[in-house]
């Protein structure tokens, strides 16, 4: 299983769903991401990844588990509060999706090998209809191989961002299948920022020593709140569509970000939510890294410490998928940032900023100079596409 944040196509007819089913599928999204941010951020130097990516992939499986392997997947996704979770996602990946002056597109995928998997009918229909998905088999008389297929489709989805994700001799004929999620989001600042004001300075590290790195800077009106919880500052960068922001949360000490990063680990999701309410319109003197980082990471042993056991194992039970007994191998996900002075064109997440500027008022002043913590949201939904950290800039990719 394969779960890859980037570019996608999305298009079909709406499944009628509620708000309070959309309003718990966006909690069980936040508290999921939460959860991902304990297994592979808390020891992470840099790190980003898409809830919501992982979480659908995962969701398509999770369709068609049975048993045990069910029990352990609604727990591990959230979902015992919600008795028709595959409605509620494609009410809410239409109303992500289906916006203006931003580009965030998606697309679902299910590859398999036909001599060991054959794929229930009701399973395809629910998984085209409900998740837009296309289903199609691992082709060996390929001359370029199965992967070749796969990878084109990939490369068509996003524009040919991504040309080889699938490296060579990676399917052998005795893997099942491939169950594949993109999701990309381009946007652009509300007020961007001015390319000749970028300029060299400090990142100062948790351990004390410095890093000389570009950052952007401008005077603007955004939403912030200061020391929202454990001493922890938090600015609101707007995007062209409001609706979408890039939260910052800055603590207020070069190395207090392991203290916030504790409170997740505690499980303390009410006032991690807090940090995106009730903010304060000011006039800031912001300063920002400009960065790109990367991420790839298999999420096997994260999901198997969260419970999700038996779907790696003999004990998987995917019945609703095939009569064919089969497991999950891998979980893998891989997520790319990248903050400019215009925007964001990211595999995770993405920043924003609102410029009304105020004269004879004295800015506040949020320099964003050392480890801080970040999330890409839609506040129409309370839902967190992309979410992590940066405290070491020079690293690019882990």
């Amino acid at each position: 299983m394969l779960t890859v944040c980037w570019i996608a196509e999305w298009s079909t007819a709406h499944t009628s769903s509620n708000d309070t089913d959309i309003q718990i599928l966006t909690s069980a999204v936040s508290v999921f991401s939460y959860d991902m941010y304990r297994k592979i951020g808390f020891k992470a130097v840099n790190v980003v990844y898409s809830p919501l990516s992982i979480h659908t992939v995962l969701s398509m499986a999770y369709m068609g588990a049975r048993g045990d392997t069910e029990n352990q997947m609604k727990n591990t996704l959230r979902l015992k509060d919600l008795p028709s979770p595959h409605n509620a996602i494609n009410e809410l990946l239409h109303s992500v999706t289906e916006v203006k002056d931003v580009e965030l597109l998606m697309a679902n995928g299910m590859w398999f090998n036909p001599d060991f998997l054959q794929i229930k009918p009701q399973y395809q229909k629910k998984l085209k209809n409900l998740y837009n998905a296309t289903l199609e088999t691992f082709d060996f008389n390929d001359p370029g191989g199965p992967e070749r297929p796969i990878n084109k489709w990939i490369a068509n989805q996003t524009k040919n961002q991504i040309s080889s994700l699938i490296s060579p001799n990676t399917i052998s004929e005795a893997m099942q299948c491939f169950l594949i999620n993109t999701l990309f989001y381009n946007g652009t600042w509300k007020s961007p920022f001015d390319k000749y004001l970028t300029h060299k300075n400090s990142f100062q590290l948790s351990l004390g020593n410095k890093i000389d790195i570009d950052f952007m800077r401008q005077t603007a009106t955004y939403q912030v709140k200061m020391s929202a919880v454990e001493n922890v500052d938090v600015i609101r960068m707007p995007f062209t569509n409001e609706r979408f922001a890039f939260y910052i949360a800055l603590p207020k000490s070069y190395s207090g970000l392991r203290d916030f990063e504790m409170m997740i680990v505690r499980q303390d999701y009410e006032r991690i939510n807090g940090l995106f309410t009730n903010m304060k319109t000011e006039l800031v003197d912001l300063m920002v890294p400009k960065f790109k980082i990367t991420t790839s990471v298999n999420l096997n042993r994260g999901l198997k410490n969260l419970g999700m056991t038996d779907a790696f194992g003999p004990l998987a039970n995917f019945l609703g998928i095939s009569e064919n007994r089969w497991s999950i191998t891998d979980v893998l996900h891989k997520a790319t940032l990248e903050v400019t002075e215009t925007g964001t064109i990211a595999v995770a997440s993405s920043a924003a900023t609102s410029s009304i500027f105020s004269l004879g008022v004295d800015p506040l002043s949020f320099i964003v100079d050392h480890p801080f913590m970040f999330f890409l949201r839609d506040d129409l939904n309370s839902l967190i596409l992309f979410h992590g950290k940066c405290t070491n800039l020079t690293v690019q990719e882990t």
